[in-house]
């Protein structure tokens, strides 16, 4: 196993000279530059670091490798969450490299045969969809030589922890020639995850720790004795930045709800993000906030907006 935990080197290659993916962007940043030297081995990596850090180009860069090498490779992405599978979907479908390929979404949502699977380059899937093709034995398993998995500090999540791990068990097991790559933005022991990972298909394993962040964090904490004053808070923050697009999150849907009844009584924009509203008007919404002129200045939101989705 090797690590990487500083960048002391200078970036050896540019992202629009790397000819297996095509970037809309010119050169690799710090945490990507770090990761470079494993784009093209055939070895696992584990990568923390930090939120919009640029994770998901490591992914998309070996993913592009990967999918290079043979005519019948496919990777796999698995993220936690059905907002996030859509919009990275959504993203690779307008994605000038895998655009190229077929890809398919598994999820509760949607049923898909297991022939449009086996055709499929691409699949991206929530960790249950996979553990129901692990569990069913589907052959085209076996043609996957990329596994990611967004989100990797579920595995220490009390519901989905174990689900999480029985699926980078099955996937080692079933088809040890593929590479696992795992992201977070908070694994604490990716040492001890690249360990582990390294055993279940016997490749050699990477870690990259990155504290970088590609913009300043400001931490503050407001303790408020009630919903009434939490409201009044929030209330506060919007009609001091009323030019900027400000992103509420909250612990539940009741909450969240009451949030937006009463931000919308002081004249407030906004509107609340939650798994439970439909996959197109989840979409629209965030469309309407990502627009620098749309109606919708504010989201107040719940987990379901939390992790991987960009904004």
């Amino acid at each position: 196993m090797s690590g990487v935990k500083t960048r002391n080197k200078v970036i050896i290659l540019k992202a629009n000279d790397y000819k297996y993916c095509i970037f809309p962007f010119d050169d690799f940043n710090r945490l990507q530059d770090d990761c470079y030297q494993y784009f093209c081995q055939d070895v696992n990596l584990v990568v923390s670091a930090s939120v919009a850090s640029g994770k998901t180009v490591v992914h998309e860069a070996i993913a592009g490798y990967e999918l290079s090498r043979s005519e019948t490779s496919k990777v796999v992405y698995v993220c936690p969450l059905k907002s996030l599978l859509q919009e990275k979907i959504e993203d690779w479908h307008k994605h000038e490299t895998f655009s190229q390929y077929s890809m398919v979404a598994l999820s509760s949502d949607a049923f898909v045969k297991t022939a449009d699977i086996a055709n499929a380059r691409i699949i991206v899937a929530t960790i249950e969809s996979m553990n129901v093709c692990c569990r069913r034995g589907d052959s085209w398993l076996r043609d996957i030589r990329l596994f990611t998995f967004d989100e990797a500090h579920l595995f220490n999540h009390e519901k989905r922890g174990s689900g999480s791990e029985a699926l980078l068990m099955s996937i080692g097991s079933i088809v040890p020639e593929c590479r696992l790559l795992l992201l977070s933005g908070t694994l604490s022991n990716c040492i001890g995850i690249a360990k582990w990972i390294k055993v279940l298909n016997g490749k050699p394993t990477a870690f990259v720790n990155s504290t970088w962040r590609p913009t300043k964090l400001i931490k503050r904490v407001e303790v408020a004795e009630n919903i009434g004053e939490q409201v009044e808070f929030l209330k506060g923050l919007a009609a001091s930045h009323r030019d900027e697009k400000l992103l509420f999150f909250v612990h539940s849907k009741k909450v969240g709800e009451k949030f937006v009844q009463d931000l919308r009584l002081a004249g407030i924009r906004c509107a609340f993000y939650c798994a439970d509203i439909d996959a197109n008007k989840r979409k629209a919404m965030l469309d309407d906030f990502r627009n620098d002129y749309g109606s919708l200045n504010v989201l107040v939101c719940t987990s379901a907006l939390a992790m991987g989705v960009n904004l």
